[in-house]
Formats: structure tokens, C-alpha cells, sequence
């Protein structure tokens, strides 16, 4: 009882309700909030906030960098935003995990991992810091709209190639 009159408190002086976002509860949202602070602000964009998290992408793709460099602070809000990206990747019904699922296929689960947390930490600075609402279109919206964008592409390399794509209606 205690954590709910919590919770309707931070709804109540934040005008904003983190709850909505997916994979986000009542006992995460009070422990972000308890690691990030009242004020978002203190982090210009949401590009910081990630940087500032732990999630922004690596940069070592030449070689030359140092890829073993380890971050002497790593903030537990960056942990947090990790395992509920792992719980979405898990989850069959919200469209975040299926980016996820698709991402681990490609790149391997610690890269989907880490994306899909940066993509729930750059939803969650834009709801508290802009008031941005969030709907959940679902992952029958995310499946058609990667169906549309691979027929796009489709088309285009097709029509670079100097083909011409016609539609196959098999005679049953």
C-alpha cells in the first residue's frame, strides 16, 4: 500500500505517468525515478541522457579506438532500463520486443539488449521532459510497417536494376 500512495504522488507532482510506457511498473518507475532525479533537464537531449546511461552505441568500428575500455561509472538507471528491455524481448504481445527479437537475430542478444533499452530510455525522456504520450499501436502496426518498408526497398533496388516487380496471384 505504501509504494501505491507513492506512485500516485509522483503522478500527481510530474503530471506524467511513466507507467504507460511498455515493460515500465509502479516499482520501476519509483526506482528511475529515485536514480534519475526530478529534473531531466540537467541532460540537454535525450542523446545525452542515453550517453549518460550507458546505452549509446559504441564507436570502435575501425580498430583503432579502445575497444576494452571499460566506464568507471556506470549509473544503475542504465541497469535498470536493461532488464526491461530484457523482459520485452521476452514478451510476444508489444511491439518493442519485436524490434528486439528482430535486432537479436541480426546482431546477437547483447546488441538487441542494449537497443531496445536506449529506445525505452529515449521514450521515457520524452515523456517526462517534453510530455510526449505514448500509445502502443501493437505488434501487428510494427509487423505490417517492416512488411511495407522491405517492399519499399524491394521496389527500389528493382527499379535500380532495371526490373519491374508484378505481383504473383497463384492459380489454385
Amino acid at each position: 500500500m505504501w509504494i501505491f500512495s507513492e506512485v500516485i504522488c509522483l503522478k500527481f507532482f510530474t503530471g506524467k505517468d511513466a507507467t504507460d510506457l511498455p515493460g515500465i511498473t509502479d516499482y520501476t518507475w519509483l526506482r528511475l525515478y529515485a536514480e534519475t532525479g526530478t529534473d531531466l533537464l540537467k541532460w540537454k537531449t535525450e542523446k545525452h541522457f542515453t550517453s549518460w546511461l550507458g546505452l549509446a552505441p559504441g564507436q570502435h568500428r575501425s580498430g583503432k579506438l579502445n575497444k576494452n575500455r571499460n566506464r568507471k561509472y556506470r549509473p544503475k538507471a542504465g541497469q535498470i532500463f536493461r532488464q526491461l528491455a530484457q523482459s520485452l524481448i521476452e514478451s510476444k504481445k508489444i511491439a518493442l520486443g519485436a524490434f528486439g527479437r528482430r535486432l537479436k537475430v541480426k546482431r546477437g542478444s547483447g546488441i538487441a539488449v542494449k537497443a531496445t533499452a536506449r529506445k525505452l530510455a529515449v521514450l521515457y525522456w520524452r515523456l517526462m521532459v517534453k510530455g510526449l504520450d505514448y500509445t502502443e499501436r501493437g505488434i501487428k502496426a510494427y509487423e505490417e510497417k517492416m512488411k511495407l518498408n522491405q517492399e519499399r526497398w524491394l521496389t527500389k533496388t528493382a527499379k535500380n536494376l532495371g526490373y519491374q516487380l508484378v505481383e504473383y496471384h497463384p492459380i489454385i
